[in-house]
């Protein structure tokens, strides 16, 4: 299982840097759903941008709609930090069915 990054090109770099070799630089929306379309099969992680997923959130639901759970999209923050509240949180609070709270820890 491979993990494919699109994103800004900063971002994209970064991940290149930490030997993802699966990235695609996202200048439009048209652009990114063809990128998330045209992945190979053997994609088991997406990691896009909370921006670029917001811009695009439409397509992503329809991405996920007809898929079961790999691969997984996991939206990080953009260079200009975070928009929200962190989606892993959500994740892990419907999984095990306990919200954590970091700050208690």
């Amino acid at each position: 299982m491979r993990i494919a990054v699109l994103g800004d090109e900063e971002t994209v770099t970064g991940f290149k840097l930490a030997g993802v070799s699966c990235s695609e630089v996202i200048e439009s929306n048209q652009g990114f759903e063809e990128a998330l379309n045209n992945l190979d099969q053997d994609i088991g992680i997406i990691i896009t941008t909370e921006d670029l997923a917001k811009e695009n959130q439409e397509t992503i639901n329809e991405f996920k709609s007809g898929k079961d759970v790999f691969p997984l999209l996991v939206e990080i923050p953009s260079k200009f930090g975070s928009t929200k509240e962190s989606e892993i949180m959500d994740l892990v609070k419907k999984a095990i069915g306990v919200e954590i709270n970091l700050e208690d820890i």
